[in-house]
């Protein structure tokens, strides 16, 4: 068959499309504005042009977010909740559709390099170095400047178009991404580099990869001999408390075992007792109140920092075997036509949701990409497509098994076994106030160094906090002093919990201890 014989098929990412004006403006300013993301519902009727066995498939997932919803203790609200973000999702991805082909999202590199110059202005205009501590933004976190990065990346490598802008918008993203001091995005543009190559096999994609990495790896030399932070950061293995953040999503996740606590009511649960809602850091380093509307629900943007973890502590078994499904597909579709910036966002931000959370919308512009992506690869599958199939299916089981590791490491893999004790403990089990409770703590452990959780139980488990502590060679530790409120409620039970001083992807403790605190009147 030869390359003219119309029934060759074509990639999808290299298909002539031209996408309506309205849509190439939305994306551009979805990255600095991406509170115009939920314009994208205009699109929904789009989602008519999508093959018919996809709407199978978005059928059942809208199925399996609405039937645990409707087993909660709330019905109502977390039925229209699960609507709601379900509709957002189905928006981005009618909004994919639309563009028809990935290619168009090279129209993200403007808004990507707003967010650049931006990080780059606000950090040097408040008299930091860059080179000296991570890079910061007005309503982004590191993390989410790493994932932008890595998104200016791919779109430089794989979106196709001249090289005068791809190479500077690519050059500067790298730049971003190292000093944006994120593993996990680090890890994501890596991955997503090295599957989108492998579909697309061309010597000049090879080429600009084995340039990237050069950068890279100069880069992080330079930043390991003037000891930049941003850049020591990368080759720490700590996982900066999320193993504390796992255990307890598990405990939520053991009170709702079918139905999960309702979309976007995870941060309720996983929130310290008296703790409000809050959006993102200010530039002089406050956090910006919820509006009441929002606080309304905790904290919604409180996350299990795993998609596994969040998906069964929101919706249980149902809906996590409804959004793999979903994700499945989409991934095997990319794959099968052949897709490199389809291949490249996806497999590069489900790496990152293994310790974030970044398919959950409304967000900051991370989610969204994940969905628009996904739906212009499902506007290309074929009416009969074995990517709904077999194919479909064992994607969803591989990226299940791969992204689940909390829950892999902990059932197979239990914590060490340490001898420990309460050397001394002096906590109330009777008070009036709980908002200022004190418990004094002394340890015998083997030596080494160690972090100390204290944490409030009711039917799931929150921390209250966290302090390091040292084991001497001989002898208890010093005397720690835990304090902060607990919940307001006539009986909970108090846990002291004792982690390795580096945090790792195990989420149980080397060891605990509880107790029963009552609420006396005054």
């Amino acid at each position: 068959m030869t390359p003219t014989d119309p029934q060759t098929p074509v990639p999808v990412s290299r298909l002539p499309v031209t996408a309506p004006l309205w849509a190439r403006v939305w994306l551009a300013l979805l990255t600095p504005l991406y509170f115009l993301a939920p314009a994208a519902l205009l699109a929904l009727p789009v989602l008519r042009r999508l093959p018919r066995p996809v709407w199978w498939v978005l059928g059942f997932y809208a199925l399996s977010q609405q039937l645990p919803a409707l087993l909660t203790a709330d019905p109502l609200l977390n039925s229209g909740l699960a609507l709601g973000r379900t509709l957002l999702m189905f928006g981005f991805m009618a909004l994919g559709v639309t563009l028809g082909s990935t290619r168009q999202l090279a129209w993200l590199g403007v808004g990507l390099a707003a967010v650049y110059v931006t990080a780059l202005s606000i950090t040097v205009a408040d008299g930091l170095n860059p080179l000296s501590q991570r890079l910061g933004h007005p309503y982004m976190t590191p993390i989410t400047l790493g994932l932008a990065g890595a998104a200016g990346i791919w779109i430089a490598m794989f979106a196709g178009g001249r090289l005068w802008w791809r190479v500077p918008l690519g050059t500067v993203a790298l730049g971003i991404l190292l000093l944006s001091g994120s593993r996990g995005p680090l890890a994501a543009a890596l991955v997503g580099c090295a599957l989108g190559w492998a579909v697309r096999q061309s010597g000049r994609v090879a080429l600009g990869i084995l340039a990237g990495a050069a950068l890279l790896a100069g880069g992080f030399y330079v930043g390991q001999r003037l000891d930049l932070p941003a850049i020591q950061r990368l080759s720490n293995s700590d996982s900066s408390g999320r193993d504390l953040v796992w255990n307890n999503a598990l405990s939520v996740i053991r009170s709702e075992p079918l139905s999960g606590v309702g979309s976007y009511r995870l941060g309720t649960r996983l929130s310290p007792p008296g703790e409000k809602c809050t959006l993102w850091p200010s530039p002089d380093g406050t956090l910006a109140p919820c509006p009441d509307w929002i606080a309304q629900l905790g904290q919604p943007w409180l996350i299990a920092h795993n998609v596994t973890l969040q998906e069964l502590a929101e919706s249980g078994p149902l809906g996590l075997l409804g959004l793999f499904v979903l994700l499945g597909v989409g991934v095997a579709a990319a794959w099968r036509q052949r897709n490199p910036l389809g291949i490249a966002i996806l497999s590069g931000l489900l790496v990152a949701t293994a310790n974030d959370n970044t398919l959950i919308v409304p967000g900051p512009f991370i989610g969204e990409l994940f969905w628009v992506t996904l739906g212009c690869v499902l506007a290309g599958m074929p009416q009969h497509s074995p990517a709904v199939g077999w194919a479909g299916g064992a994607a969803a089981a591989g990226l299940m098994a791969v992204l689940s590791f909390p829950l892999l490491i902990g059932a197979l893999r239990p914590p060490p076994t340490i001898t420990a004790s309460l050397d001394a403990l002096i906590a109330p089990r009777d008070m009036t106030d709980t908002e200022n409770y004190q418990a004094f703590v002394r340890l015998n452990l083997p030596p080494g160094t160690y972090r100390v959780s204290m944490r409030a139980c009711q039917s799931s488990c929150s921390t209250v906090q966290t302090l390091p502590v040292i084991a001497p060679a001989s002898g208890p530790t010093p005397l720690l002093k835990l304090s902060g409120s607990l919940y307001d409620v006539p009986e909970q039970r108090v846990e002291l919990l004792v982690y390795p001083g580096e945090g790792s992807a195990r989420p149980q403790p080397l060891a605990q201890s509880s107790w029963m605190v009552k609420r006396t009147k005054k």
